[in-house]
């Protein structure tokens, strides 16, 4: 029998008041009916005694940490004269989930307009292309679909066929972000262009909240690219029948939940929590921004469900699940941002899919059924120039997401990337590019085959699913977290999508 996903990312239902001795409250499984309370009271930031202080006012001045991204096009992807990269932000909530902007995504009858001006602000700071939506069943079944959207005076109505898909919105910068909406239940149906069909004997609600082959029909049936949400928390022979359009391969939400972290990741998660008020105070001299360097660990069971996906024949893209909501650390840290702002979250890691032409709903879907998609944790670091690509007899095409025959001297080519702008007086980071084959055997589903530190020219010797990744020790963050240097450790920076060799 399938475990029950854990609904609605939020500290307070994160048993993160028990880690820290603050009250909290409950929170239910698949049922979103329920409002949390207010968020838990993090330490005061006197409530530690500040030992290394004078240390920290005696270091030398260090550069700025960058707050915001650049556009996409600074990754420097050689994907083709057609192509080019956009930054997707894949699972997020907005004033349509009921447990959103700290439980109040509605006040006094209408939406709650400055967290939503906080999450349209996040998406053109952090040169967000395209946002997923994905709101949960209670709000969402209520009412037009196209209420969903919440457009506002000056963005641009997405058509297709008549009908309102999603928008465009312009920052003050001239930088744009195309909105479309969907849900995130036990399924996330994204890019929805309308309500599905109730299924046989079920209320739009329960449809919206049902995980079966009958409901992921129904979803496709409304234009919907099917993702599979907190793939830990589903068994792999039921994920495979599901048959999904995508899986997600991290989501922030299973490093803050003791309860999933524990079971399904095997991370005790207590010792970070009792470092958070070195990133609240300011006189720590800690980047808030880093805290995600604590939170993070990989999430393997994500990545064998991946690799299970790809061995069982189905390309399908893997992505990673911001779940962001602004409810769940309200206490500002050092920079004066609320800790779980949605410019955090969206600073942290996003999506790179690789479209042809504009981006538009139908290049976004394109590049997400083809899997061209690669996932970046740009929170250690902006990777510039990335390349992962196929070695045909000197024909060169990219391998994310790719299908070729097997030959003679087929070859897989990755080159690692730079650090984009990184300042000379800081540390080095090392990094190093792999190439993983998908493996029933590996308790993550995949096995290295290939590691170096600049580029791989890699001769495939057989059928099989390939993956390039790239990871690093970030030791160029270890100046900014004086005390929790322990923190700098190598962890991945990018995900590439597999290419299958027939």
């Amino acid at each position: 029998m399938r475990p029950t996903r854990i609904a609605s990312f939020s500290l307070k239902l994160l048993s993160i008041a028990s880690i820290l001795g603050s009250a909290g409250c409950n929170r239910g499984a698949i049922s979103d009916a329920s409002v949390p309370d207010s968020g838990p009271d993090l330490p005061a930031s006197d409530a530690v005694v500040p030992d290394d202080i004078a240390t920290v006012d005696a270091r030398p001045a260090l550069p700025a940490w960058p707050h915001e991204l650049p556009p996409a096009a600074a990754w420097a992807t050689d994907a083709g004269a057609s192509r080019r990269s956009v930054r997707a932000i894949i699972h997020a909530h907005s004033v349509h989930s009921h447990d959103a902007c700290d439980g109040e995504p509605y006040v006094d009858g209408g939406p709650n307009e400055p967290c939503l001006q906080s999450f349209r602000r996040a998406l053109c700071r952090t040169r967000v292309d395209a946002v997923f939506l994905t709101e949960h069943s209670s709000l969402m079944a209520e009412g037009a679909f196209e209420r969903v959207l919440q457009m506002r005076a000056g963005d641009r109505p997405e058509v297709e066929e008549g009908r309102t898909v999603g928008y465009t919105l312009q920052c003050d910068d001239g930088h744009s972000v195309m909105v479309l909406p969907g849900a995130e239940n036990e399924l996330m149906p994204i890019a929805l262009r309308e309500h599905p069909q109730p299924l046989s004997g079920a209320s739009l609600i329960e449809t919206y909240r049902t995980a079966s082959v009958a409901s992921v029909a129904a979803f496709r049936a409304a234009g919907g690219f099917v993702v599979i949400p907190h793939a830990e928390q589903k068994e792999i022979p039921f994920t495979l029948s599901l048959r999904p359009d995508g899986t997600e391969l991290y989501n922030v939400h299973a490093n803050l939940d003791p309860r999933i972290a524990g079971p399904y990741l095997g991370v005790d998660i207590g010792e970070f929590f009792a470092d958070i008020p070195r990133f609240i105070d300011a006189r720590f001299g800690t980047e808030p921004d880093l805290l995600f360097l604590g939170v993070f660990r990989e999430n393997n069971p994500d990545l064998a469900r991946w690799s299970a996906l790809w061995r069982d024949g189905q390309s399908v893209v893997g992505v990673a699940g911001s779940d962001a909501h602004e409810n769940t650390i309200q206490r500002l840290l050092a920079d004066g941002e609320r800790g779980d702002s949605y410019r955090r979250v969206f600073r942290w890691f996003s999506n790179e899919l690789i479209i042809e032409g504009a981006p538009t709903r139908a290049s976004l879907l394109a590049a997400l059924r083809a899997a061209r998609a690669r996932v970046r944790f740009e929170a250690w670091g902006v990777a510039e120039g990335f390349q992962w690509n196929i070695n045909a007899n000197g024909a060169r095409s990219l391998a994310d997401g790719a299908t070729v025959p097997m030959s003679a001297n087929l070859q897989l080519e990755a080159a690692a990337p730079r650090v984009l702008g990184l300042d000379a007086s800081l540390p080095t980071p090392t990094i190093r590019v792999r190439i993983l084959r998908a493996d029933a055997s590996s308790a993550t589903g995949w096995t290295e085959l290939a590691s170096d530190p600049r580029e791989l020219r890699w001769t495939v010797p057989g059928p099989g699913v390939y993956r390039a990744e790239v990871d690093i020790t970030p030791n160029h963050a270890r100046p900014y977290l004086p005390r929790l240097e322990r923190y700098v450790r190598e962890v991945p920076w990018v995900y590439a999508a597999p290419v299958r060799v027939e």
